[in-house]
Parts: C-alpha cells; structure tokens; sequence
C-alpha cells in the first residue's frame, strides 16, 4: 500500500470516528437505566454558557440554573404520576 493511501484511509478513519463520539454526545445515546431516579426533563438556554434545566428526582422537579461554575436550585414541585402531562394547546 502507497503512502498516500495510507494515510488517507488514517484520516477517513479518524473523521468518522470523531463524527461518531460528537454524535453521541450531541444527541445523548448513551444507555439509560431504567431504574434510574434522576432524568432530565427539558433545559434552554438563557445565554451563551448559562442554562436553565428541569430535572426529575424521585416524585420532586426540580429546576436549576446551570453556568459553568454553579448549578443553584431555583425550586422545586412534587410530581403527581397520576395527572396527564400538561397540553399547552388544551390550556
């Protein structure tokens, strides 16, 4: 094999790699537990570092403000299984 071929094939390979792990991470298929107490419900961002992010943990939601130096807790709600999840065209 010719050197110029061996190298692009290195540098396809590595492309595709790096595609792969930026897909994993951007779009989170990592393996879920399904017995797992904590999962993100939903987050935006409010800036170009900060966040604003809806986890559940247990029966409780609780927001956070995220930045890359502190997570604070804004507040929290109990989570009621039993009620139907909030339809914004109904309301």
């Amino acid at each position: 094999m010719d050197p110029v071929r061996y190298i692009s094939a290195l540098v396809i390979v590595g492309g595709l790699l790096a595609l792969a792990i930026w897909m994993l991470r951007r779009f989170n298929f990592a393996p879920r537990d399904a017995r797992s107490r904590l999962t993100v419900v939903s987050h935006v961002s409010v800036g170009t570092r900060e966040k604003l992010v809806v986890v559940r943990f247990g029966d409780e939601e609780v927001l956070l403000g995220v930045t890359p130096h502190t997570i604070t807790r804004l507040g929290a709600v109990p989570v009621d299984d039993d009620a139907p999840p909030d339809d914004p065209e109904t309301s």
